[in-house]
């Protein structure tokens, strides 16, 4: 008999950085595709006793933002977030480019996490214009929502670093796609609202299997490429994310950068030729311990 509801569980794994080290991380979680919360991964960060929203708010808020399309400015905005109510929910700055913020608040976040690392799309040689890793921060208050169920673009993983307040995450593995109504072929977004799912509507839902966890102040989650997740504020909050390709994922990457990133002319296959050639090489590198 087909389950009424999906199921649920908080049993991802956690791990602290300093028990966990590279090479069972790598082993047990990165090459395997499998999420895990790791604890202390950034405790080197100046931001992680330093920010908080006061701070922000006191030291930065003539810093423009924009928010679903509307100018704002930091200090009025935190000024919500620190209302918000469930009921009430202020409105969610998610996916802002820490680049546009000053340089003393991005040398708060550095260097990243050595469990983002290696991560290929910084390295000099890779072909493209455009850049394709992000370091990103949301803010919000309780009550607010990330607007899809969604997994990254690219096929690149998440690295999600909680400094303050705690958020509910969803997170379904790739195989639950047929599950979950994606509007047309490769579209890495689901209509399926996971807080209330309407399963006369998304019938299929149901049978839909996952984590459902919270991720609290000094705690990384690693989602890896390809995993569905979405998440709710449970208190004001701040968070770090980054995206990345290595080993674990370039497959996947590069059948996704091929089909959005290179053209059917000459010089679009000649551009995936040499994406295919860089990824090789670092392929045999990371084979060979030297990545």
């Amino acid at each position: 008999m087909q389950s009424q509801v999906p199921t649920f569980t908080d049993d991802i794994d956690r791990h602290d950085w300093s028990a966990l080290g590279r090479m069972r991380y790598v082993r047990d979680y990165a090459s395997f595709l499998k999420p895990v919360i790791i604890r202390g991964a950034f405790d080197h960060w100046p931001a992680r006793t330093k920010w908080n929203l006061t701070f922000l708010r006191d030291r930065y808020g003539d810093l423009p933002i924009t928010i679903d399309g509307e100018p704002r400015m930091l200090g009025p905005f935190i000024d919500e977030v620190l209302s918000s109510t469930p009921e009430r929910p202020a409105p969610y700055l998610h996916n802002h480019l820490m680049a546009l913020w000053p340089t003393e608040l991005q040398s708060d976040i550095a260097p990243m996490p050595e469990c983002t690392r290696p991560n290929w799309l910084e390295s000099r040689f890779f072909p493209s214009r455009q850049r394709l890793t992000f370091i990103e921060v949301y803010i919000g208050g309780a009550g607010a929502r990330f607007p899809t169920l969604h997994y990254d673009g690219l096929h690149t993983h998440a690295f999600l670093m909680q400094i303050q307040g705690v958020k509910e995450y969803v997170a379904l593995p790739p195989e639950a796609e047929p599950l979950l109504y994606t509007p047309y072929a490769g579209s890495n977004t689901s209509p399926v609202d996971v807080q209330h799912p309407d399963l006369e509507c998304h019938p299929l839902f149901a049978q839909a299997t996952g984590f459902r966890f919270n991720l609290n102040p000094g705690e990384t989650l690693f989602v890896p490429a390809g995993w569905w997740h979405t998440a709710r504020i449970l208190s004001s909050s701040i968070t770090i994310s980054i995206n990345g390709v290595n080993a674990a994922n370039w497959g996947y990457f590069f059948q996704d950068f091929r089909r959005t990133h290179c053209s059917s002319s000459l010089k679009g296959h000649l551009k995936a030729a040499y994406v295919q050639a860089f990824g090789f090489l670092h392929l045999v590198l990371a084979g060979a311990g030297i990545l």
